[in-house]
């Protein structure tokens, strides 16, 4: 007799996202900080290459640019608190659905990873219009 649909599902289901423990949960995250800061250290240096340009550009020289090295610090260690609470939703809402929060815990890591990539480009979108909006540039 084969299988009911349901079922099949729901194998494949189990075996796609199997329940972990809370240190694979964690060593999941942990082995995927590396991409993250990464990838924010590649774009935020970008970013603040051209931040530092564009506001050389538009501020008189007779005006010093903002240091934004305490901004840097700052900022990566908001983003990395932010990603360590992945792995504490993940803990917390296995207790109601492991292969939910399973679920869910991979598409926090990609949608936070889209979210802070994009937030790290801020200040080079700030430094743009701040460049556009002040026509006596100074290069």
């Amino acid at each position: 007799m084969p299988a009911e649909p349901e079922s099949v599902l729901r194998k494949a289901s189990t075996e796609d996202h199997p329940a972990l423990t809370a240190w694979q949960i964690i060593l999941w995250w942990e082995k995927r900080r590396l991409l993250y800061n990464a990838l924010l250290c590649v774009i935020g240096a970008a970013s603040l290459g051209i931040f530092l340009f564009l506001m050389d550009k538009a501020l008189p020289p007779a005006e010093d640019n903002i240091e934004p090295f305490l901004g840097v610090v700052a900022y990566a260690f908001m983003a990395n608190v932010c990603y360590t609470l992945g792995w504490f939703i993940e803990l917390a809402s296995r207790n109601v659905d492991a292969f939910a929060a399973r679920r869910r815990a991979r598409w926090m890591f990609r949608a936070g990873l889209i979210f802070f990539c994009l937030l790290t480009t801020a200040p080079a979108w700030f430094a743009l219009v701040f460049y556009l909006l002040h026509p006596n540039h100074s290069g």
